[in-house]
């Protein structure tokens, strides 16, 4: 399996899974991972003007990107989330699946 270099440190947690619906154009950028369901690896807007995008890329839940809405900027795909420390992504739990 192919993996972005956002998720090397964690692949032992990540697969791939089927995922009924998702547009041909994600389906390079989404993943299972074990503790976060089915996701979209992405680049929050907020941090789109960091110099390297692979250390802001974080897995966002698909049913949230679909829902919100979805752009690509030099082969990331970037959406508008809330992101703040110490917690990070900022997501209603409800977009969340298993």
């Amino acid at each position: 399996m192919n993996y972005r270099k956002s998720l090397q440190n964690i692949k032992h947690m990540v697969s791939k899974r089927p995922y009924h619906g998702l547009p041909p154009e994600l389906e390079q950028y989404h993943y299972y991972i074990s503790d976060s369901g089915h996701c979209i690896m992405c680049v929050l807007e907020c941090h789109l003007s960091k110099s390297s995008k692979d250390d802001y890329e974080l897995p966002v839940p698909v049913k949230y990107v679909l829902e919100k809405g979805y752009r690509f900027v030099d082969g990331y795909v970037v959406v508008e989330a809330k992101y703040g420390l110490p917690l990070g992504l900022d997501v209603d739990d409800k977009y969340t699946e298993f």
